[in-house]
């Protein structure tokens, strides 16, 4: 467990080195935001209601939708494919630490400092759309959507390292990459919340374990959720589940890795 903090620990470091372009990153997602919050708002002065949403609940949906998407969702992909495609993947056979619970600490890091970051723009953006925002009556609603959160996080990272793992089989595993990204994203509701999508495509997403990343979440902040219970007992199967799987198909990958002769 020490060498896992320490791996933590300097890539925080690490990640205060580029709070700079971290920070620009972080605006240019409130930005986009509140383009689509304008666009929303737009929308509603002539329809009134949108499906089960008022524009509070909408506007308090995106704003959710920026700290899930720095907190919870994970690139860590894209370093993962490069590691093994260009062979220095190698160097990890030799090191006392596991490939897999390696890479969660260090995207643990970046995600505690991405969603800090993000957590003073969003609280910038409720104080000035405090009249907006769709506030959760509960206390335990915060202990729930706290839970989806981490969950929603270790489900986000184990998906993202499991299309990594492609590059063990693929050589031009980021073709792949990009298009299972967008439709994790898409049915995870990052872009729309699911239930305003058609119904057939509603009914495949609510099948799908990708919902607990982004929709579920929202959905238990809005109180919108009427069992959050299972639906966390539901999300933690996955993550247990996904996990095992990942341990078997890391060990194929890096017995064909060794016999290829990186």
């Amino acid at each position: 467990m020490r060498k896992y903090w320490t791996v933590f620990w300097v890539n925080w470091q690490n990640a205060l080195q580029y709070r700079g372009p971290t920070f620009i990153s972080v605006l240019g997602n409130i930005l986009r935001i509140g383009v689509l919050l304008y666009l929303w708002n737009a929308i509603y002065q002539s329809e009134g209601r949108l499906g089960d949403y008022s524009l509070p609940d909408l506007i308090t949906y995106y704003l959710l939708q920026l700290i899930i998407s720095s907190a919870v969702l994970s690139y860590a992909s894209w370093e993962i494919v490069d590691q093994i495609r260009e062979g220095t993947f190698s160097s990890f056979l030799i090191r006392p630490v596991n490939y897999l619970h390696y890479w969660f600490t260090l995207n643990l890091s970046w995600k505690v400092f991405e969603g800090l970051m993000v957590a003073l723009g969003v609280g910038l953006l409720s104080f000035i759309l405090i009249d907006y925002i769709s506030i959760p009556s509960r206390p335990s609603t915060y202990l729930f959507f706290f839970l989806s959160l981490l969950l929603g996080m270790v489900l986000a990272f184990e998906f993202d390292f499991a299309i990594a793992l492609l590059a063990f089989w693929l050589v031009q595993a980021n073709a792949f990459k990009y298009m299972l990204q967008y439709i994790v994203f898409f049915f995870a509701g990052a872009l729309l919340p699911l239930d305003l999508f058609p119904k057939a495509i509603e009914a495949i997403a609510n099948v799908l374990p990708f919902r607990y990343l982004a929709f579920f979440p929202s959905q238990i902040f809005l109180e919108k959720e009427a069992h959050p219970v299972t639906g966390l007992m539901g999300a933690l199967a996955w993550s247990v589940g996904l996990y095992l799987f990942l341990r078997f198909v890391l060990n194929r990958g890096i017995k064909r890795y060794e016999a290829v002769g990186h």
